[in-house]
């Protein structure tokens, strides 16, 4: 059903603490809690609930400033709303009247509301974060005119992939779903998967590796039989709809075991969508996740477009469909993007002048001032990992990869906002200002130059 927000009391109670008695009205928080437009947040998301039917849903401010919050200080769920019953200043920024000292809600609560939001939901937080850049001057307003474009990994929570964990834990799981089905083996092979599993790990650490392949051959053999005596006693018609994925992922596994050329490959059994990336790092050679791409203005680093791509498409075909979604955020198309040679090829496209870095003749080379700034887009890239919770995704499938993608762009996008605010709202750590509120307390001249902050800063 619709949230109703029924949080504003008509009168005070002598009893209670109320926020606003006991928080600094110049916080960063709080004045971001002012300039957000939380009335257009739940005429939006107000949509995707009931009319009358269930029970009356949590305030949709409350929803939407939680995961503000836990992309801001890159926390998880369950820590974001420990530390919401702790600081009073979150509460207020979430629309809370009265100081809370219980939770409010479940984590699992949070992970609904971005099911139900989706990526489309994630979008209309990163238009509400560049709006809200846009109007505390972080970025100006010629600054969409030159963007700048890369792609990086984000990893996936998952182990790393090995023949003998994945045929050992599919086997595992197959025999357990079969025999819930009633389907009954001669031998279950199960009883010697732990050891079997060691000693490829040992063979692989001594560097024999025919020993090694010995081993890994042998359990495939127990798993084909399983496989096996499965398709025997049932059909695909009278087999559930998990033994048949789990039985489709074995035989996946089967087939792609000592032949490279078998694509796609299985590189997790709970999150089959996994793809292996190799970026060229010396440190990480294959990374196991989903290949995002980032689009960034060229003078601030401000995320513009945040997206998680399907599989690993060559980059100079993304070009198109990034620069369609900066025009949906933004409302205006960069006349200028610069790229890496990682997407050359892409020049010939009619929305935007392609720059590669590193061309020396023909369309698309790229000015030097140009090819300085393209480089700004790295740091940005480490800082939604470092900083923001892109260095690892834990939400399930390509679904949670797009929402989990655009929402550490909108992270990266308040943290800026708010070290904005800081210095317009306490610009007194400065030494220029300090001089001047010497000037006004003693009544000393002050510089002709500075006249005008000086009267600002009376006004203040």
């Amino acid at each position: 059903m619709i949230p109703r927000d029924k949080r504003q009391a008509p009168q005070r109670d002598l009893l209670e603490t109320y926020l606003e008695d006991i928080l600094n009205p110049r916080h960063e928080l709080v004045q971001m809690g002012k300039r957000i437009d939380w009335t257009a947040c739940e005429q939006h998301f107000g949509q995707l609930y009931a009319v009358q039917a269930g029970r009356p849903g949590l305030p949709i401010r409350l929803h939407v400033g939680l995961q503000l919050l836990k992309h801001m200080y890159a926390l998880s769920d369950r820590d974001v709303l420990d530390r919401w019953v702790e600081n009073p200043y979150w509460q207020h920024f979430c629309g809370e009247v009265i100081f809370q000292h219980r939770l409010p809600m479940d984590e699992t609560t949070m992970m609904r509301f971005r099911h139900r939001i989706g990526e489309g939901g994630a979008c209309e937080l990163l238009k509400m974060s560049i709006a809200l850049g846009q109007d505390t001057g972080v970025i100006a307003p010629e600054s969409l005119k030159v963007a700048v474009i890369d792609t990086t990994v984000m990893p996936k929570a998952i182990a790393y992939p090995s023949d003998a964990r994945l045929a050992g834990r599919c086997h595992r799981q197959l025999v357990a779903l079969a025999k819930d089905e009633g389907i009954k083996f001669r031998q279950t092979f199960c009883k010697g998967l732990p050891g079997l599993v060691w000693q490829v790990g040992r063979y692989a650490h001594a560097r024999q590796f025919k020993r090694m392949h010995k081993v890994l051959r042998r359990m495939h053999r127990n798993l084909a039989r399983i496989c096996e005596a499965i398709v025997d006693q049932r059909t695909m018609e009278e087999r559930s709809e998990r033994l048949n994925h789990k039985l489709h992922q074995a035989l996946q596994l089967l087939n792609q075991y000592g032949d490279r050329t078998v694509k796609p490959r299985l590189y997790s059994l709970h999150e089959p969508e996994v793809v292996c990336i190799a970026k060229g790092k010396a440190r990480t050679r294959y990374e196991f996740g989903s290949k995002v791409s980032v689009v960034t203005t060229a003078k601030e680093g401000f995320v513009l477009d945040c997206q998680a791509l399907a599989g690993n498409p060559y980059d100079g075909h993304t070009v198109d469909t990034a620069l369609k979604r900066v025009l949906l955020h933004t409302r205006k198309m960069p006349e200028h993007l610069l790229a890496d040679r990682g997407y050359r090829g892409s020049e010939s496209t009619y929305l935007s002048r392609i720059h590669i870095t590193g061309k020396r003749r023909g369309r698309g080379r790229a000015h030097p001032d140009q090819q300085h700034r393209r480089n700004s887009i790295e740091p940005i890239i480490g800082h939604l990992k470092s900083d923001g919770l892109m260095y690892r995704n834990f939400l399930r499938g390509f679904t949670g990869d797009t929402i989990h993608a655009v929402l550490c762009g909108v992270g990266l996008n308040l943290r800026k906002v708010l070290r904005k605010l800081v210095e317009l709202l306490w610009p007194y750590e400065n030494g220029r200002h300090l001089r001047l509120i010497l000037a006004i307390l003693w009544s000393t001249p002050a510089l002709p130059d500075e006249s005008a902050e000086t009267g600002k800063l009376l006004a203040v």
